[in-house]
Parts: structure tokens; C-alpha cells; sequence
């Protein structure tokens, strides 16, 4: 048999989801695997303790470090990452990621036209592709990678971990790992011509709040970080976007304590003549009306 070329490392609660990733790739990834699956059933520990372990102990020479309930629909996939992986100034593959990090407390994506995507998301009963590829590359640069699945060298890992003394949960440790690489001096990519699907919108909570904020504290030094230059009046303009659409997301995912309604005030009062001023207390309304209803 000949030696893996990739390792893919899944932290698994369902094993029969588990073994369908096995097969998916078995029968996409057209180069030898290994497939290590840490079966974290009645144990939790945190993603990044799990991924630095089970690293460790691999044989790949890349490293996917990917979610159970992802797919992958590109044949021969494993040769195209490879190909990238390969570039001496190479950190991390995934197949969605923004172009920037702000200073302020922000998701991974801040909604102002800095995604980068090649997936297909499972979400509200529907199947939705998010291609979001300007530049019409085979690889996109951005900063950031959302933590689905990430593919990188065993060097890259090596020199830059996971940190799982900071981040000992499930949260963040994608935002961060990718940021730390980045910051490095390495270059991060989208994927766009390996198309995979994830079956599952993510959780947002306020221990995911805690974590995001946690990740603002230890960075602080390092941002503002961008693909390209980022000048101050730019940035002021990136500032007060990334915030509505945060106030948005925070109010969709129902996270009200984080977003009282006069934390929106403050905003209307801070840039009274922007259209985003005036559509927050409709999208706080139309979620608080959402929430009662689902819980009423």
C-alpha cells in the first residue's frame, strides 16, 4: 500500500456520518489517505486540542482537517490541492474566507463584498451555492478561512498550531489558526476549482460571542489585516459597514443580549444619513418577531 499523501482528521460525534465522509473521499480524492477519526462521543474535548493530536500522530504529508458533515464533489481533488499546497509560500486551503480581519468584533465575514467562497450550504430546507470568485482565479488570497474544511502542509501546521489553551471549545479555532498563519507571512486561498458541500449552518451562541471576542483580544496588535493595503479612510468606511451587518447577524441568530436595542440607536446616532442606519430597527423587529413566535 503505497504511504499517505493526505491524512484527513474528522472530530466525529456520529459515526455513520463519519464513514460516509470515509467513502465520499475514498471515492473523490484520487490520491492515497489516511483517514484518522477521533470519536469525541461522551469525551468533548476542543476542536483544536483534537487537531493538534491527531496531527501528531499522522503520516500525511497534507493535513485535511475537515467537518463530518462536508462532501466533496470534484474527482480528483487530492492532485489539485497538491498542486497548490506544494508553493513554498502556501498556508491554508478552504473553500470559504474573507479578503480582510478588522479591528473591530466581527465574524469572519463582515458582509462588505470580502467573501470568498466555492461551496454548496444546506440551510432553511434549500441547497445554495455560494461562488463568489471576482478575480476569476483557480485560487482566491484571503486572510481568514471558515472552518469546514482546511488543508495545509504538514510544515505549515507544525510552525503554527492550534491554540487550544485560548480557544479550548469549538469555537473560533478556524478564525484563529488561519489569522496565525497568515500573519506568518503565508498565503491563504480559496479553493475554486473543488466544489464541496456542508450540511450544516453552523452555531451561533454566546459561547461562540465569548470565543469571537476572545480572538479580538489576542489579535489586537496584529489587526487590521488585508489581502491588499488597507488606508484610513477605507478602513472607516469598512469600519461602519462591518458593524451594521454584524448588528444584522446578531440580531438573526437571536442573540438580543449582545444587540439591545439601543446599541442600534448608538449606530443611527453615529452615521444618521446611512441607508443601513435605518433598516437595523426593522431587521431587530423582524427577528424579535421570529423569536416569539418559534418560542411562543
Amino acid at each position: 500500500m503505497d504511504a499517505p499523501r493526505f491524512t484527513l482528521i474528522c472530530c466525529s460525534v456520529d459515526p455513520a456520518a463519519a464513514e460516509a465522509l470515509r467513502r465520499n473521499v475514498a471515492a473523490t480524492i484520487g490520491e492515497p489517505f489516511e483517514f484518522d477519526v477521533w470519536d469525541n462521543r461522551g469525551r468533548n474535548v476542543g476542536l483544536c486540542d483534537v487537531y493538534d493530536r491527531c496531527a501528531e500522530r499522522s503520516g500525511g504529508e497534507y493535513l485535511c482537517f475537515v467537518h463530518e458533515d462536508v462532501r466533496f464533489l470534484t474527482e480528483g481533488w487530492g492532485a489539485r490541492l497538491a498542486a497548490k499546497l506544494c508553493e513554498p509560500d502556501c498556508g491554508v486551503i478552504g473553500f470559504a474566507g474573507s479578503v480582510l480581519k478588522l479591528r473591530r468584533t466581527t465574524a469572519w465575514l463582515h458582509g462588505v463584498g470580502d467573501m470568498r467562497a466555492n461551496y454548496v450550504q444546506y440551510h432553511g430546507g434549500g441547497r445554495h451555492l455560494h461562488a463568489k470568485n471576482p478575480g476569476g482565479t483557480d485560487f482566491s488570497p484571503v486572510v481568514t478561512l471558515d472552518g469546514m474544511c482546511l488543508v495545509v502542509r504538514r510544515d505549515v501546521w507544525a510552525a503554527t498550531p492550534f491554540d487550544g489553551r485560548t480557544f479550548p471549545g469549538f469555537h473560533c479555532y478556524d478564525l484563529d489558526f488561519t489569522t496565525a498563519v497568515f500573519a506568518a507571512g503565508r498565503r491563504n486561498y480559496v479553493c475554486n476549482t473543488v466544489l464541496v458541500e456542508h450540511f450544516s449552518a453552523g452555531a451561533y451562541s454566546y459561547g461562540w460571542l465569548e470565543a469571537l471576542e476572545t480572538y479580538h483580544r489576542k489579535w489586537a496588535g496584529r489587526l487590521p489585516l488585508g489581502v491588499e493595503p488597507l488606508d484610513g479612510a477605507r478602513l472607516a468606511d469598512l469600519d461602519r459597514r462591518a458593524e451594521a451587518y454584524f448588528l444584522k447577524l446578531l440580531c438573526q441568530k437571536r442573540l438580543f443580549g449582545a444587540c439591545p436595542f439601543r446599541r442600534i440607536v448608538r449606530y443611527i446616532r453615529a452615521y444618521p444619513g446611512r441607508a443601513a442606519s435605518w433598516a437595523l430597527p426593522f431587521k431587530y423587529l423582524k427577528y424579535h418577531v421570529k423569536s416569539l413566535v418559534r418560542h411562543g
